[in-house]
């Protein structure tokens, strides 16, 4: 877990500003309030099967219904699991991580780029991780089965850090173990690279570093493009 160093509220006296008019607290919201519906509140849990009828594994209510998978996704045209499967989480951990990385580098990003194109950006770089799935187990790198359900806000993660890491190179961040200080640039690297070193060598949730990649790259990729300065005009 990651904490901002140089994060300061500041407030413009006569004037309360609403910490809840950002996207960030909303995404932050959502995912939130999806996860407790399916884990504490609705209790029912789906078998999902393949092609043959065979049981693959159980899920959530809502995880079952908005998870990815290359059979559902592009074999039945469900595109919107290209979307829901983003806001889906397996347990606590695995949300609790994905919400701190959010919280780090959501409001760097958006204050950058605005509320409309940062959503547009956490999306995208979310829809990105899948495709990279896929592009790695076209390559031969990683096994990819139709029906293997994909879930969680980790590709969209890695879009937006890799995003705040090259607005704010040199921002600071406190690790939570060790507590030490380390700038977001190396913080992104070093995420990058293990989620690199899963997939080349098969780790345990090799198929989910592989998304991660993929938000990873997606973010770079639409990251130079929004952030390029515009064109000084040339005088005659």
């Amino acid at each position: 877990m990651l904490v901002r160093m140089s994060e300061v509220i500041q407030e413009i006296p006569g004037e309360r500003t609403n910490p809840w008019h950002t996207v960030t607290r909303w995404l932050l919201v959502i995912n939130v309030v999806v996860f407790v519906l399916d884990y504490f509140l609705i209790r029912r849990e789906l078998i999902l099967v393949d092609d043959n009828g065979q049981p693959l594994v159980q899920l959530p209510l809502l995880a079952m219904y908005g998870h990815f998978s290359f059979g559902l996704a592009i074999g039945k045209m469900e595109l919107w699991r290209f979307i829901s499967y983003q806001f889906c989480h397996a347990n606590l951990t695995h949300i609790l991580v994905n919400m701190m990385g959010l919280l780090l580098a959501g409001p760097i990003v958006e204050e950058t780029l605005g509320k409309k194109r940062f959503l547009t950006f956490y999306l995208v770089c979310g829809a990105a991780g899948p495709v990279a799935h896929l592009i790695f187990g076209l390559l031969g790198v990683l096994s990819v089965q139709p029906f293997t359900p994909l879930i969680g806000a980790s590709a969209s993660i890695y879009g937006i850090l890799l995003a705040a890491a090259m607005i704010a190179p040199d921002e600071e961040v406190m690790l939570a173990f060790p507590p030490i200080d380390v700038k977001l640039k190396w913080v992104a690297l070093a995420m990058i690279g293990l989620s690199a070193a899963a997939v080349i060598w098969n780790w345990e949730n090799a198929g989910g570093h592989a998304a991660h990649i993929g938000g990873a790259v997606m973010g770079y990729l639409m990251a130079r493009r929004l952030l390029r300065p515009p064109a000084t005009p040339v005088e005659p």
